[in-house]
């Protein structure tokens, strides 16, 4: 047991990164928190974590530790719930990444949801388009719309996105007729990415695969700005159809080209081989599936 807690204290450390934070939250001094990790680092006969004055970084070998120690601890803690509560009632801290629109418009309602109905479960989200590194930055999983060629990673199918090509109704009546994927040559095209110019590949009803080279008139890396460019009458636009739902029903955006379609994109949740899922991120996963598998 003793060795465990020193792994516990250690964990605690790495997740508040400070000795003082740490100790706080486990109920000792500051002093015994500090002895803990030198007897520690004494036991490993290596430094775990660089400190100084001004400075706090964990060593290669201090990262290794950490990431496999905590879950050692994770699996302890869920063994220790589960014999302890009859009821099995979910607890603990989730943290995850997911993508900033499609989780505002798609998850936010289920992980609301979950956590009116499992008020012990704390969610950490971070609604962002950034790359995370799951394994680094100590994710419990994240949500990518992507391939997905790492290996090293396991995916779980939560969705698809299907990209649709749109445009306002005032920038198609004053424009060259869209009936096939080549007519875009002769339109303004609002493009996702920084490459001015580049090819949109869709299916064709017959089921074959075309491409179309295209320049852009104007380019940008946010999803939103793409819909309201288009909604503005700049352009035809191809945007995943999360995103561009609400401006096609209200109608400030219409539908082109519906009989060209690109391949959809896999939306999954991502968490590394190696990491031990407890029961309430397992939960939460599930969750997840059952209310978003079926979207469009």
């Amino acid at each position: 047991m003793g060795q465990l807690e020193d792994l516990h204290a250690f964990v605690q450390i790495v997740e508040h990164e400070s000795i003082g934070k740490a100790a706080a939250a486990m109920g000792i001094a500051k002093s015994a928190m500090s002895r803990k990790l030198r007897l520690l680092e004494e036991r490993m006969q290596t430094e775990l974590i660089v400190r100084t004055t001004r400075q706090w970084a964990l060593t290669e070998a201090g990262r290794q530790y950490y990431e496999r120690g905590l879950n050692v601890v994770i699996a302890f803690q869920e063994l220790d719930k589960t014999v302890q509560s009859e009821r099995g009632d979910l607890a603990g801290v989730i943290r995850m990444s997911v993508p900033l629109y499609f989780g505002k418009s798609v998850l936010t309602q289920p992980l609301l949801e979950f956590a009116e109905a499992h008020p012990d479960v704390h969610l950490k989200i971070d609604f962002s388009d950034r790359m995370v590194d799951v394994v680094r930055e100590n994710y419990d999983f994240v949500v990518r719309i992507a391939n997905l060629p790492d290996s090293s990673l396991i995916a779980r199918k939560l969705c698809e996105a299907q990209h649709v090509f749109c445009a306002s109704a005032k920038y198609l009546e004053a424009s060259p007729a869209l009936n096939t994927l080549h007519d875009l040559q002769h339109h303004k095209i609002i493009q996702f990415g920084p490459s001015q110019r580049f090819k949109w590949t869709a299916k064709t009803p017959t089921g074959k695969m075309e491409s179309v080279s295209l320049s852009a008139s104007l380019n940008s890396d946010d999803g939103a700005f793409l819909i309201d460019a288009a909604t503005q009458g700049l352009g035809v636009t191809r945007v995943p159809d999360f995103m561009v739902e609400a401006a096609l029903k209200s109608g400030e955006l219409v539908r082109v080209l519906e009989h060209s379609k690109p391949d959809p994109k896999g939306i999954f949740a991502v968490y590394p081989a190696t990491k031990y899922l407890p029961a309430r991120t397992r939960a939460l996963l599930d969750f997840l599936v059952s209310r978003v598998s079926k979207k469009p």
